[in-house]
């Protein structure tokens, strides 16, 4: 396994060299390895199906035209789920005044980042996955992100204080508080939270 995640950093490393020169068929293997993430983090912060594909796209192609400022000394995948982020929050603003994210969740089940990871969790149901979005969208921006990044994404506190540019002791402070408000939120539903 460590071998293999040696391997697609090297592979990695090069085809972002290349990109980074303008070669736009060098990218198609990075998209390929990374739209499912982004994705996972566009669909949790903004809560529909259609503006989170677009939000992707808008990610790689922004990506792609900023790779000087990528830093090919620190994983790729931090840099680029900020480059989402941002877009995300910049599309929330916009958006802020128009529609609620409450019940908008453009018929996306709520699902962990691996679906096939082995977990002490419990299965959820349907119906516990759909109040789930439901209470995702009664969070604040900033809680809702970072439940988003960690239990969505399963994100390392490491990896999350990179990409929202904060401390890692601000990250974990974050989880606690949001885990307990989202808690507390499905208890209000009357939904069990696992």
């Amino acid at each position: 396994m460590w071998l293999g995640k040696r391997v697609f950093a090297e592979v990695e490393r090069e085809l972002l060299w290349k990109c980074r020169a303008g070669d736009w068929k060098s990218y198609e293997p990075i998209v390929r390895a990374y739209e499912g993430r982004l994705f996972g983090v566009a669909i949790g912060l903004v809560h529909n199906v259609d503006d989170a594909r677009d939000l992707v796209q808008d990610t790689f192609v922004r990506a792609f035209k900023s790779m000087d400022l990528y830093d090919p000394e620190r994983p790729f995948l931090g840099w680029i789920l900020c480059v989402c982020r941002n877009l995300c929050i910049d599309f929330l603003r916009r958006r802020r005044f128009g529609r609620s994210l409450e019940g908008d969740q453009g018929g996306v089940p709520f699902q962990v980042a691996d679906p096939n990871a082995q977990t002490d969790r419990p299965a959820l149901d349907e119906e516990t996955r759909s109040l789930i979005w439901v209470a995702l969208g009664r969070l604040s921006d900033e809680h809702r992100e970072v439940v988003v990044l960690k239990d969505i994404q399963d994100l390392e506190y490491g990896e999350m204080a990179q990409i929202l540019n904060i401390p890692q002791g601000t990250v974990a402070s974050r989880v606690y508080y949001a885990r307990r408000a989202l808690r507390e939120i499905l208890e209000g539903m009357g939904v069990e939270y696992p």
